[in-house]
């Protein structure tokens, strides 16, 4: 399957350099096809003010036409100053229009580049141009001098306006003309060029799904169905390895419950009084794999495994004595592994009867503490996922606990609460009551309504706070210790010594309130006390709860003998619960006539 992961690399890459030069390609032909449509859009916009120009260039020759005629004929009665003001400045727009069509406004860094027909066209129209020119500044010239001129004198030159209109107009109509035609000519290239970036575009997406998604699509198609023939392939080897891990664990378990039998010792060697070694068996070689170095000193060999020689001295005098000894002894043979051996040192005897060696009987227990490691952390990991079961067990519990304190507060609060407010209300609308003990009476019940509305906000409060979820653990354990102290002989006070404000999760916070709480009830059954303390303190890394009373106490060590906190419904258990609940760390200090401390460190991370 490696192999064909590898085989499938090259393509991935093949498809990626596809994919890459696809997108460029896609990006080129929308840079470009933008470029030059913003490049035609903006020649558009100035060919409509050309073409617009041109035609009023056209206009204002007629309007000058216009104007001269009706200064030199002497049957037009009207204001000549106005007429020459306007004849003026229809001249000056004239000569200015005349400028833009062919060179652009210089002020405004607009240049018009005309084609070379255009630019033939003007230069066909100049010698009319300046003759209009010329004749209509004498014209105005003269009227400016004197604007009561006879009429005769003004006819000359309008005359000379009128002659050069018609070739005029008409080499405009020419140019005009030829202006659209450009224009249109330039909008057929623009669609020209749209529709080539388009094939293009569309050919680049054609190429993309025949050589890229098709190809990619199919790859990651058999990728796919290898992965989940290697998934049920793995789920299978699971399986079976799960089987043989409970096969692996039930043998451990039997080879544990073995004992080795007595005839399995063998002579292992033999030693001096001293402990230097006589010989070795070839068993005891094999096991510890012993080679050409091997060890000359039973005592010296030991101590190197790590062995004290004061006890080895022990030992030494035992042998001496001519008593014998046995034990077990760890080592570690010449490949690296733990070895365990269960030694006898039975010293023998010469003819005097008195020691003179040492023989050295011996089992292999290696496979049998083996054994008895793993399957210790067999049943350390039995035992740990039982106390995890357990702490998930009464998770669940006080968070249903929880749940039904909050519905019984709900129900209180907004049924019971409400029923005795509007009763409250009725009995306050009461005013007229004829007899003095009957006013008596209203009295009393008022008064007693009120305190039942007063206990039933205190035990929906005690159910569950709504400070709490608003505005957090210690504005709660304020108004708690206020409440308490109304309600009981016992004064509670509550102390916030580092200025802690920081909310907690929902789960932390309501731990801790229940975890006063309980301490607090302790107190008010169990302590006699007449005063506790909450305090609350934090570092950077934990929130520190104490809770103190000064009541009679108690010895904790021989509760915790007895068993009295390892069960549910007692509230020291309930409180160590919570704590580790929220990876608190919960320590309990009490003596008798001394009081009680509860110490609550909870991990701000």
């Amino acid at each position: 399957m490696e192999s064909q992961l590898l085989s499938k690399k090259p393509k991935f890459n093949k498809l990626g350099k596809y994919y890459l030069v696809a997108l460029c390609a896609i990006a080129l032909s929308i840079i470009l096809s933008q470029i030059l449509i913003q490049k035609f859009i903006s020649e558009q916009e100035n060919d409509s003010r050309v073409i617009n120009l041109s035609g009023r260039q056209r206009m204002l020759s007629q309007k000058i036409s216009k104007c001269v005629l009706l200064l030199a004929d002497t049957s037009y009665i009207s204001n000549d100053r106005s007429t020459l003001t306007e004849l003026e400045e229809a001249l000056e727009e004239w000569k200015e229009v005349h400028h833009l069509l062919q060179w652009g406004d210089n002020s405004l860094g607009e240049k018009n580049q005309n084609s070379k027909k255009i630019t033939e066209l003007f230069s066909l129209i100049q010698q009319d141009y300046e003759i209009i020119v010329k004749a209509s500044e004498e014209i105005i010239r003269l009227l400016k001098n004197d604007i009561n001129i006879p009429k005769n004198q003004v006819l000359k030159g309008a005359e000379v306006v009128i002659s050069q209109e018609a070739s005029f107009l008409k080499k405009m109509d020419q140019i005009v003309y030829q202006f659209d035609n450009e224009a249109k000519t330039r909008v057929m290239n623009l669609k020209n060029i749209e529709a080539f970036f388009l094939a293009l575009s569309l050919g680049v997406i054609l190429f993309e799904i025949f050589f890229v998604f098709i190809p990619s699509a199919k790859t990651i198609k058999k990728t796919f169905e290898i992965q989940e023939r290697s998934q049920k392939k793995s789920k299978k080897m699971t399986l079976e390895l799960g089987s043989l891990y409970s096969s692996l664990e039930q043998a451990y378990q039997d080879l544990l419950e073995v004992d080795v039998a007595v005839d399995d010792f063998t002579v292992y060697g033999k030693c001096e009084l001293n402990g230097d070694f006589i010989n070795f068996s070839p068993k005891f070689i094999s096991l510890m794999e012993f080679e050409d170095d091997r060890p000359k000193n039973f005592f010296e060999w030991i101590q190197y495994h790590g062995y004290d020689a004061a006890y080895l001295q022990n030992i030494k005098e035992m042998i001496l004595n001519g008593n014998p000894w046995n034990g077990e002894i760890k080592v570690v043979n010449e490949g690296g592994d733990f070895v365990w051996l269960k030694v006898n040192l039975i010293p023998t005897q010469n003819e005097q009867g008195q020691p003179d060696s040492v023989l050295m009987i011996t089992t292999d227990k290696t496979e049998k503490k083996e054994a008895e490691i793993i399957s210790h952390e067999i049943n350390k990991e039995k035992i740990e996922k039982k106390v995890k079961e357990q702490q998930f067990r009464s998770a669940l519990i006080l968070e249903g606990q929880e749940e039904e304190r909050k519905r019984i507060s709900r129900d209180m609060h907004d049924g019971v609460g409400q029923m005795l407010s509007a009763m409250k209300f009725n009995l306050e609308a009461i005013h007229h009551v004829g007899l003095e003990f009957e006013k008596e009476k209203l009295l009393t019940v008022k008064d007693l309504l009120k305190n039942v509305i007063q206990e039933v906000r205190r035990i929906s409060f005690n159910l569950t706070p709504s400070v709490l979820s608003d505005y957090g653990i210690v504005p709660v354990l304020n108004k708690f210790a206020r409440e308490i102290t109304k309600i009981s002989t016992l004064e509670v006070t509550f102390e916030n010594k580092t200025g802690f404000l920081t909310r907690l999760e929902g789960k932390t916070e309501n731990n801790i309130y229940r975890i006063c709480q309980e301490a607090v009830n302790n107190a008010i059954k169990y302590s006699e006390a007449r005063e506790v303390k909450i305090t609350i303190s934090h570092n950077s890394q934990f929130l520190n709860l104490e809770i103190t009373d000064n009541g009679k106490g108690f010895d904790i060590q021989k509760l915790e003998e007895k068993g009295h906190f390892s069960t549910s419904g007692h509230g020291i258990f309930n409180i160590r619960e919570r704590a580790n609940l929220i990876n608190g760390n919960c320590q309990i200090h009490s003596e008798k006539g001394k009081g009680t401390t509860i110490s609550i460190s909870v991990p701000l991370d």
